[in-house]
């Protein structure tokens, strides 16, 4: 009779309990309606890893006072023309780019505090957890324009894959969902923004978003009023796929505006004064690095003994402050990485974008060439371009160009070449340039 009875209980209590968790998901997507936006995106000049034309995806609100949003970098673009946010039944109203990274795909951006519905949300912030592999979570977006909608899955894992640390998930993150909060159906706080998934033609459930932890620190850093961007790093570390648990020096650049004191092959261990956190990644130390201007004491192993070294730490230039040239349908800008003293020494800007139908692709002028030199001048400077480019256009000259591009010629890894085109439409562009030359 006891075993009857219990069995009796249990199948009357999993109903129940199951009922209850449902009621509690379906809740915190219910609140998710009050925070997330739509937004929406024109590109008239993008800059690399952007593409021109109109975009759509997801954002959520962290704070009423300052407007701020939250979105994926690729849904903000890196050079907006245009930017509007939504908020559920509401009409569009215009946004503003504020901040966006240059290895997080996070952009924060702004509208009027007055054009915040008064019923809406500020979304509840998981920063100091990391997700557990398992636990249940949801999407929030407008996959396919399915506005306002709710997908769920697990945490499957955390991931280091394209230089960065991302949330593994299987909830299904689709075209508009970029940019909406991953949420925690156990809590109701998101720990993280979704923003991509693996493969569609060839996976299913491998997803992506980027982890809150690093994105309150980004977002906390610049409510203090300092530049958030990721710190100079003089060092190229080596990479095993199979065995990802240490960062091991392989060049020591010498042309970075900081240097470290670091060997070929010295392993980076920790801050010295966090010893228990030991770098896995480059990911890990570029969070650690961030908001920290001078001096950083590290403990590094060198030839199998451990030892205390300083480096210095110094945030790299906001892309906000970045300004490019336009011309013919051709974007170019300076691209500063870390191995320009081996791929380009001379500092040499790099065509970002060449639109289609434009006199740039009619020329047969390709993204991602250096340009060496405007009729034999070679020129870095984008205000000096700027206005070199602009005489020309008025006096309805041409100008040939020479460019580099990585490539197999022979025993060379640089292929070059030469165009010459008609100049027309130049101007600044960027987050913050003037249109005309200056």
């Amino acid at each position: 009779m006891k075993y009857f009875i219990t069995i009796f209980f249990i199948i009357l209590i999993i109903p129940l309990a199951v009922a209850q968790e449902s009621k509690r998901e379906s809740n915190y997507f219910e609140i998710a309606k009050g925070y997330t936006v739509k937004v929406k995106t024109r590109v008239a000049y993008p800059f690399r890893k952007d593409n021109r034309g109109a975009f759509r995806g997801a954002g959520f609100l962290v704070n009423k006072k300052t407007g701020w949003i939250i979105t994926n970098a690729h849904v903000s673009s890196r050079n907006p023309a245009k930017l509007e946010v939504a908020f559920k039944d509401q009409k569009f109203v215009d946004a503003q780019l504020i901040y966006v990274d240059m290895l997080l795909d996070l952009a924060v951006i702004s509208i009027s505090s007055d054009k915040i519905p008064v019923n809406s949300k500020v979304a509840s912030l998981d920063c100091d957890k990391k997700p557990v592999i398992g636990s249940p979570v949801g999407a929030f977006g407008h996959p396919f324009s399915l506005s306002f909608s709710g997908t769920r899955g697990i945490v499957s894992g955390e991931k280091y894959r394209w230089g960065r640390t991302w949330v593994q998930t299987d909830a299904p993150i689709n075209s508009g969902n970029s940019g909406g909060p991953l949420i925690s159906l156990e809590t109701g706080k998101v720990i993280g923004i979704s923003s991509a998934t693996l493969s569609k033609s060839r996976t299913e459930g491998l997803n992506f978003a980027v982890p809150m932890i690093q994105v309150c620190k980004v977002i906390n850093l610049l409510k203090s009023g300092m530049n958030p961007s990721p710190s100079y790093l003089p060092v190229g570390f080596a990479y095993d796929e199979d065995n990802n648990t240490e960062l091991v020096a392989a060049v020591i650049y010498k042309r970075q505006s900081v240097a470290w004191p670091l060997q070929i092959g010295d392993r980076l261990i920790s801050l010295a004064n966090n010893p228990k956190l030991v770098f896995k990644n480059q990911a890990m130390l570029i969070h650690e690095l961030r908001g920290i201007r001078g001096k950083v004491d590290v403990v590094v192993e060198r030839n199998k003994k451990k030892k205390t070294l300083s480096i210095i730490s110094k945030p790299r230039d906001s892309l906000m402050e970045r300004v490019g040239v336009h011309f013919s349908g051709i974007v170019l800008a300076l691209e500063k990485y870390r191995d320009d003293e081996e791929a380009n020494p001379r500092g040499l800007p790099l065509i970002q974008d060449v639109a289609r139908a434009s006199i740039g692709r009619s020329a047969g002028v390709g993204a991602y060439e250096y340009i060496i030199s405007l009729d034999g001048i070679t020129m870095t400077n984008p205000n000096k371009i700027c206005r070199f480019l602009k005489r020309i256009e008025e006096s309805n000259k041409k100008v040939k160009l020479i460019t580099k591009e990585s490539g197999w010629t022979y025993r060379s890894h640089s292929k070059y070449h030469a165009y010459e085109l008609e100049v027309s439409d130049v101007k600044l562009v960027g987050p913050s340039s003037p249109s005309e030359c200056s």
